[in-house]
């Protein structure tokens, strides 16, 4: 039995992205082979060969404490860099 999946992107500049699915939004910063990906939930982190389809994942944190601290890190950045670019 299959199941329905929904998952949309906005990029926010070279370097973040803000992730939706149906469960939940996320924020990713990085380039095609490495990238940080920050849920509310925890932190995973991705290494791959860019095109090959070949990538490692691994799970930095569970806690939620540690997800908020470092979202709000990467939020910051990707507005500084938004308001950089409009200027």
């Amino acid at each position: 039995m299959g199941f329905f999946r929904f998952r949309k992107s906005i990029p926010l500049g070279k370097s973040f992205r803000i992730n939706l699915s149906k469960t939940g939004t996320s924020l990713s910063a990085g380039r095609p082979g490495a990238t940080v990906n920050v849920r509310k939930d925890r932190v995973d982190g991705t290494v791959g060969i860019p095109g090959s389809g070949l990538s490692y994942k691994e799970r930095f944190s569970n806690r939620g404490c540690a997800s908020v601290f470092i979202f709000a890190l990467m939020l910051s950045f990707a507005l500084a860099g938004v308001v950089a670019w409009a200027h």
